[in-house]
C-alpha cells in the first residue's frame, strides 16, 4: 500500500533536512529555491517575485509517496492562479466543485477560489513539470483598459467588484508550449534572468486571455437547436437540485459534447452550469430558510449539500450573509 502524508507531514520532513542540510535551500531577494529531499522524492521547485502583484513558480519534481494537501480555506482576497502542467497532474476536491477535478497534463487551469477548502493530490510515479503563476487582479487592470472585452466572470473578478467562482482549463497550444519550455531552460542568470523571466510570464498570460476571449466570441454561435437542448439541460437541473446528473451525464442526457453545453450556458445564463445549479440552490434555501422551525442542517440537506458547513460558505458567496443570519433578518 502507498504510503500516504498530509501536508504537515512533508513540511515536517523538508524542515529537518534544510536545516541538517540533507537538502538544498537558498532564499534570495527575489526568490527561493528549494530541493525536494530523497526521503520526499526527486526534483526542484523555484519561486520568485517578478514584479508587485505577479509571482512564479516553477517545479519539476517525483513524489515517492501520495502527497494531500489540505487549504483550510483559500482568501477572500485570493489573486488570479494560472497553472500549466507539461507532465503530470493532480487530483483536485474543492468545495466549489461539483465533483473533484482531475488536472491533466497538456492543459492549463486559471482560476479563483475565494473562501474555500481544498484538497489536493499528487501521486508517485508521476513525474511534474508545472509552471505556476499567481497574478494580483489590480495587475492587469494596470496593463490594459480594455477589461470590459472579458468574459463577466473573469472581468468582475479583475475588477473585484464580485469575488466569483471561476474555474477555467484550457490545452496548451504549441505557442504557449514554446514559452514553458523557455521558462524552464532559462539561459541567463542574475537581472537579465529576472527581465527574461517577466517578459515570457506577460507574454504566456496574453496568449492565455486570448484563447478565454477567442472561445467567448465563438460561444456566440452557438445554434437554436443547441439552445434548446440548453434549456432542456436546465429544466432537468431544476428537477433535481439534490442529486444532479454530473456534467458529461447532463451533456449526454440533452444530446450536446461537454464543450457546446458549458458554451451554451454562458450564451443564455451569463454563468456556469454549476454557477446556475448554485444559484437556484440558494434561492430555493432562501425560501427554506424563512419557514418557522428551519434548521441550516435541513435546508442544506434539502437543496443537495451533504455538509452544512460547505452550504453555510456557498451560501456566504451567494447572498452575503451567513444562513444564520440570513434566516433572523428574514423573520426580525
Amino acid at each position: 500500500m502507498d504510503q500516504i502524508l498530509t501536508g504537515t507531514d512533508v513540511q515536517e520532513i523538508l524542515e529537518e533536512c534544510w536545516a541538517n542540510g540533507a537538502a538544498k535551500k537558498v532564499i534570495e531577494k527575489s526568490g527561493q529555491y528549494f530541493e525536494l529531499p530523497s526521503q520526499l522524492g526527486d526534483g526542484y521547485w523555484h519561486k520568485m517575485e517578478l514584479r508587485p502583484g505577479l509571482k512564479l513558480s516553477v517545479q519539476d519534481l517525483e513524489k515517492a509517496q501520495i502527497h494531500r494537501h489540505r487549504i483550510v480555506q483559500h482568501s477572500q482576497q485570493m489573486p488570479l492562479m494560472l497553472t500549466y502542467y507539461l507532465s503530470g497532474g493532480c487530483h483536485v476536491d474543492n468545495d466549489s466543485f461539483q465533483m473533484p477535478e482531475e488536472e491533466l497534463s497538456g492543459y492549463s487551469y486559471l482560476y479563483c477560489l475565494p473562501n474555500t477548502a481544498e484538497l489536493e493530490e499528487y501521486h508517485p510515479g508521476d513525474r511534474i513539470k508545472k509552471i505556476h503563476i499567481s497574478i494580483d487582479p489590480q495587475l492587469i487592470q494596470g496593463l490594459c483598459d480594455r477589461i470590459y472585452d472579458l468574459p463577466n466572470p473573469l472581468k468582475q473578478i479583475v475588477e473585484r467588484s464580485h469575488r466569483e467562482i471561476f474555474y477555467y482549463a484550457t490545452p496548451i497550444i504549441p505557442a504557449q508550449r514554446q514559452i514553458l519550455q523557455q521558462i524552464f531552460q532559462c539561459p541567463y542568470k542574475g537581472l537579465t534572468r529576472h527581465i527574461y523571466l517577466e517578459a515570457k510570464v506577460l507574454e504566456l498570460l496574453a496568449l492565455h486571455l486570448d484563447q478565454i476571449l477567442t472561445s467567448s466570441e465563438n460561444a456566440g454561435a452557438v445554434s437554436s437547436q443547441d439552445l434548446e437542448q440548453i434549456y432542456q439541460a436546465r429544466d432537468i437541473l431544476q428537477q433535481d437540485l439534490v442529486c444532479p446528473p454530473s456534467l458529461p451525464d447532463l451533456a449526454r442526457k440533452v444530446n450536446l459534447n461537454e464543450r457546446k453545453l458549458k458554451e451554451g450556458f454562458r450564451q443564455a445564463f451569463d454563468t456556469t452550469v454549476f454557477g446556475y445549479l448554485t444559484q437556484r440552490r440558494m434561492e430555493k434555501a432562501c425560501g427554506l430558510l424563512t419557514r418557522q422551525h428551519s434548521s441550516v442542517a435541513g435546508v442544506a440537506a434539502a437543496v443537495g449539500y451533504a455538509s452544512a458547513t460547505a452550504f453555510s460558505s456557498a451560501f456566504r458567496r451567494q447572498i452575503g450573509l451567513s444562513p444564520k443570519r440570513y434566516q433572523l433578518s428574514r423573520r426580525g
